[in-house]
């Protein structure tokens, strides 16, 4: 009976001590991180509140990291509106455009909508019965549509636009209007629409034997053709059609756009030296002929696919340039995507101050375009 009840005692005694060296080392191991705390006196155990030692505050690289964690909630939207720019760049003004600039300077803008400007413009203009002037103002209000994601509208205005050009027999307007008709169906996945108008467009300059004309048809034909998983007839066609048909019109912009869509479908196959390359000759003709307007794309697409290529400081300095081009040049969305492209690149090389600066600018940039918030500079 004595040994029985000498067990439990001895478990008590024995967990006693285990519990006080557990709580001893814990307490050695206690730091006061706020520098608050001038006298502690861990061994003393009589009667008194426990002291408690906080957490040390985050360091500047993990709230860094919290913060690019939540970047990736708001990504979807930022893409979106990325996606959307980059089909808007390739869209055409047609007269003056109602004497709204295609790029506008942000604090410009927010003063008074593009798109409140512009439907004024369109009210003065019918009641003056300018009917080509309104096509024109229209043409460029339905680009706006595309940039705010108002598809219904864009392809409204656009029609009507066409309509208006084709009453008057300005043809040459009604083309580039149907071009940028095109370039709508094509953002939105309708590519049976943007092909048959890319025909009419085609058949129009086979008819008036318009060498420029046939080619730029026949590249946005091939891009198409690209999309619905034909790439090898895309590539061919420009090559051996498109690229001879700038030349023999001594088009030089014409052929860079068309290296800048061969450098396109060889992206969507993830071809990136390919890609690569024609970029290269894209640039050297811009470069050569000063067409400064195909500049900002160009250098932005060397980057996004060295970038892919897994050469992220080559794509660093690619980006710095364009971020000047499309600075300069008020592209919104370009600077967007090139802030978030470099804070990434950053944050992935352990830049804390180059991914911090280049967050701080894609916050700023997402709240001037989301929020109507007054930018910063630019």
């Amino acid at each position: 009976m004595n040994e029985r009840r000498r067990l439990p005692c001895r478990a008590v005694w024995f967990f006693s001590i285990l519990w006080g060296i557990s709580f001893g080392a814990v307490g050695q191991s206690q730091e006061d991180f706020s520098g608050q705390i001038t006298k502690y006196d861990s061994t003393f155990s009589g009667i008194g509140p426990e002291v408690y030692f906080l957490p040390p505050p985050p360091t500047a690289e993990e709230i860094l990291d919290d913060r690019y964690a939540e970047k990736e909630v708001d990504s979807a939207a930022v893409d979106e509106y990325v996606g959307r720019m980059k089909y808007y760049h390739r869209m055409v003004m047609t007269g003056n455009g109602g004497t709204t600039a295609k790029y506008l300077p942000v604090s410009e803008a927010q003063t008074s909508s593009v798109e409140g400007k512009l439907l004024m413009a369109a009210d003065r203009s019918r009641a003056a019965s300018s009917t080509n002037l309104v096509a024109d103002i229209e043409n460029r209000l339905a680009m706006e549509y595309v940039a705010l994601g108002a598809f219904d509208l864009a392809i409204e205005f656009f029609g009507s636009a066409m309509q208006a050009k084709q009453a008057h027999g300005n043809m040459a307007d009604w083309e580039i209007i149907a071009h940028n008709l095109a370039v709508t169906y094509e953002y939105l996945g309708q590519l049976d629409k943007a092909y048959g108008l890319r025909l009419q467009l085609y058949d129009r300059a086979v008819k008036t034997r318009d060498n420029s004309h046939q080619a730029k048809a026949l590249m946005e034909l091939a891009f198409i053709k690209a999309k619905q998983g034909f790439s090898a007839e895309a590539e061919r066609d420009i090559i051996r059609k498109v690229v001879p048909l700038f030349r023999r019109a001594r088009n030089e912009a014409g052929r860079a756009s068309a290296y800048r869509t061969l450098a396109d479908i060889y992206t969507m196959q993830s071809k990136y030296p390919e890609a690569q390359w024609f970029l290269v000759q894209a640039k050297s003709i811009v470069d050569k002929e000063g067409l400064a307007d195909q500049l900002p794309e160009i250098i932005f697409n060397l980057a996004e696919t060295k970038k892919r290529a897994g050469n992220p400081r080559v794509a660093i300095e690619e980006y710095k340039v364009a971020d000047d081009l499309a600075r300069k040049d008020h592209m919104m969305g370009m600077q967007l995507a090139i802030q978030d492209a470099l804070g990434n690149l950053y944050h992935q090389a352990g830049d804390y101050n180059g991914a911090a600066l280049a967050l701080n600018r894609y916050d700023m940039l997402k709240n001037v375009l989301f929020k109507g918030e007054a930018p910063v500079d630019n």
